[in-house]
């Protein structure tokens, strides 16, 4: 064999083998979310669900441990036939609602309705990444979430499968890059990490619900954090009351 023929076959080797190893991660990750489901209700029960409605409190601080601001919000999210989003709130004497339907997002200020595109995208958004947040885990099975298995790591004296779910931009880019914890026994979801802009936040699930069968959040605290999980400061401390749940 030739020099030439021999350095075409290492190269083809290389790259087969990196293309095994890419195959084998995001089948082993696909593999932790699919117990991690079975873990949390069952993938027949998520699916099963027609109807989610939540009263969620959020308590933010700043990084010497200051509450900056407390809110209580009301969100009911449908998902057959189709993705509905809602939420209400009270915010400086102003009563809010967000409703998202048919791909359209309207937002009310003591129900005026309020024609701002700026308010529209702003609002599509949150009701978008609390829709993320409430049906974690779940939501790894949408077709934009791109999987990798990480390795395991010790996540408060507990070890951990590492799911790695990088998210692209319409440019092409990662957008958002999200960590997920798995309890390497029982397979429950014990935490993320999300990396968006120059910032990373580390949550940390404190309390699951059992009322839904689901084991959804019920308490969560979020730090700011550097890359490597290093914890700066509490940034913000979440709780989640089930109202209703429709099958």
């Amino acid at each position: 064999m030739s020099d030439v023929n021999k350095i075409i076959t290492i190269t083809i080797s290389y790259f087969l083998t990196l293309h095994l190893v890419g195959c084998k991660q995001e089948s082993n990750a696909m593999e932790i979310v699919l117990n991690s489901l079975e873990a949390h209700g069952g993938i027949d029960k998520w699916r099963g669900v027609k109807e989610i409605s939540y009263q969620k409190t959020t308590i933010l601080f700043d990084s010497l441990g200051v509450v900056e601001k407390k809110g209580v919000q009301k969100h009911k999210n449908t998902f057959q036939p189709d993705f509905t989003g809602e939420i209400s709130w009270q915010e400086d004497s102003i009563q809010k609602l967000v409703l998202f339907k048919n791909g359209k997002t309207e937002v009310f200020y003591n129900d005026m309705l309020q024609n701002d595109s700026s308010l529209e995208e702003k609002y599509h958004k949150n009701i978008m990444a609390a829709h993320y947040v409430i049906w974690q885990p779940y939501k790894l099975l949408d077709v934009d979430a791109h999987l990798h298995f990480v390795g395991q790591e010790q996540i408060n004296g507990t070890l951990a499968n590492v799911v790695k779910a990088i998210y692209f931009g319409e440019d092409g880019l990662p957008a958002n890059t999200w960590w997920y914890y798995f309890d390497a026994k029982t397979y429950k979801l014990i935490g993320n990490m999300v990396h968006h802009g120059e910032t990373y936040s580390y949550i940390k699930n404190i309390k699951y619900e059992t009322k839904t069968g689901l084991s959804l959040n019920a308490e969560r605290k979020s730090y700011r954090v550097d890359s490597l999980r290093n914890i700066k400061f509490l940034k913000a401390q979440y709780f989640y009351k089930i109202l209703s749940l429709k099958e």
